[in-house]
């Protein structure tokens, strides 16, 4: 039944009572008076009702409380008056949700692109040139992370020593 009254928004059960006794009540006043009403007229009268109500209903404030937001994160934000570190934080949450993403997302770009800056400003080396010495400067596992495909995002504890590595050039 409520499959059939969809297009008629949230119906509630009196109002829609209240609309049928009304068409009857336009019958019967129809009716005493003398004028022939058919069944299809009293039908799409009722239907107008229904209609107009509808409408009045979707014109009303929300009174039911939405479902609760939830979101699923081992990186929990935090905010900090700094929006660049905000930025940051919600690039690798968003990443962190998506699993199997990491390597293609923002958060993985910015972070090979911060190192290859540091690596070219402060030692004159390309991340992919000098591959030796960069990974001797980095760290096996921190060269790895930043020129391997990285399928998932790091863990907080791995995500630390990477940026450790990465701050100490």
């Amino acid at each position: 039944m409520s499959d059939f009254l969809a297009p008629f928004g949230r119906l509630r059960f009196w109002p829609a009572v209240g609309i049928v006794a009304c068409a009857a009540a336009v019958w019967g006043i129809a009716r005493v008076s003398g004028v022939e009403l058919l069944l299809w007229q009293v039908a799409l009268l009722a239907l107008a009702g229904l209609a107009l109500n509808a409408m009045v209903a979707a014109l009303r404030p929300d009174t039911e409380p939405g479902p609760e937001l939830t979101t699923r994160s081992v990186n929990t934000s935090t905010w900090r008056p700094f929006v660049e570190v905000n930025r940051w934080e919600d690039q690798l949450i968003f990443a962190e949700t998506r699993p199997g993403t990491f390597d293609g997302s923002n958060a993985k770009r910015r972070i090979v692109e911060l190192a290859e800056e540091r690596l070219r400003l402060r030692r004159g080396l390309s991340l992919r040139g000098d591959a030796d010495q960069c990974r001797g400067i980095l760290g096996e596992r921190t060269y790895a992370f930043l020129t391997a495909p990285v399928p998932d995002c790091p863990t907080e504890w791995q995500l630390h020593e990477h940026l450790t590595r990465i701050e100490a050039i």
